[in-house]
């Protein structure tokens, strides 16, 4: 799906009845020799933007739990593959059960388009506001995905 290296998307099997269903998150499959370190629960308002910011070392795993969102991917790092390279997803939790993954140096982002959004992230350490990079909307290295956005 994706073509920034070291990104991958997941779909989370639904484990459906009666009663509702069941979905597994996170799996050791998932978590490619990392351990996590932290499990987390963000809630977002319609229409907020929580953009540029990047991990210097730690990865980072989401999952939708309720709501809408666009997310931006951009690949920061000088010696990949695919340095300045970006993809963009929408993820709606009611239609979609997908777990994504991304790397340190993969700058991320996404504006919420629900009322009431819930995101679960899993990372690779604690958190820590000297590990990450917060970058604002107008750098020149990051597109400004939230007025024209083309995928790789």
């Amino acid at each position: 799906m994706t073509k920034i290296q070291g990104v991958f998307f997941k779909k989370i099997k639904s484990n459906n009845d009666k009663r509702g269903f069941f979905r597994e998150i996170f799996k050791d499959d998932l978590l490619i020799k990392k351990k996590l370190k932290q499990i987390s629960h963000s809630f977002i308002k319609k229409k907020i933007i929580k953009a540029w910011h990047i991990h210097k070392k730690q990865s980072q795993w989401n999952y939708l739990l309720k709501g809408k969102i666009k997310l931006y991917l951009f690949d920061t790092r000088l010696s990949s593959k695919t340095f300045k390279k970006h993809t963009t997803l929408s993820i709606d939790s009611k239609k979609d059960s997908i777990m994504y993954f991304f790397p340190a140096g993969v700058a991320h982002g996404y504006i919420t388009l629900s009322n009431e959004n819930h995101m679960i992230y899993g990372t690779s350490g604690i958190y820590n506001p000297e590990e990450e990079f917060k970058m604002g909307l107008k750098n020149d290295l990051i597109p400004n995905f939230f007025n024209k956005s083309k995928k790789i």
